[in-house]
């Protein structure tokens, strides 16, 4: 009997994996957080155009919404979840993960300047988020994302 449930047990887990759930979720959550980052850059960059009004309460909530996602997002790539739900991640994410958490260290320490900056006037704001915030962005994305059609 216990040697069938620990059977049934691995039979299961296999059937998990197999289908691709396990793969899909840590591409799920990581998604999440990338919208995440979005609706942050989506309250800064009118606000930094002039196109929005200045707030500065905002401004430092976005940049503490985006120095949230670092940590959690590099924990996202366990071997197994290169491919499903339609994922952008490259695939020099696994080959090269070392860089990858140093891509994420860049944007933890650009968005923590962010906060303090953030909060110092549209001038102030202007120059994190254009000077390093998005900079950042741009360089892992160049690095690690593969753009789908």
């Amino acid at each position: 009997m216990k040697n069938l449930c620990k059977s049934v047990i691995a039979a299961g887990a296999l059937a998990v994996v197999a289908t691709g759930s396990f793969a899909d979720e840590p591409a799920k959550e990581r998604q999440e957080l990338m919208k995440t980052v979005k609706k942050a850059v989506q309250v800064l960059v009118p606000m930094a155009k002039g196109e929005a009004p200045y707030d500065a309460k905002a401004a430092v909530d976005a940049m503490k919404a985006i120095n949230g996602v670092p940590d959690p997002f590099v924990a996202l790539f366990p071997k197994g979840s290169e491919t499903g739900h339609d994922t952008e991640a490259s695939p020099k994410i696994w080959e090269n993960p070392a860089g990858f958490k140093a891509k994420a260290e860049e944007m933890k320490t650009a968005s923590a300047e962010g906060i303090k900056q953030a909060g110092e006037g549209v001038d102030a704001l202007k120059a994190v988020l254009f000077g390093q915030v998005l900079k950042t962005c741009k360089s892992c994305h160049d690095e690690y994302r593969v753009k789908k059609n």
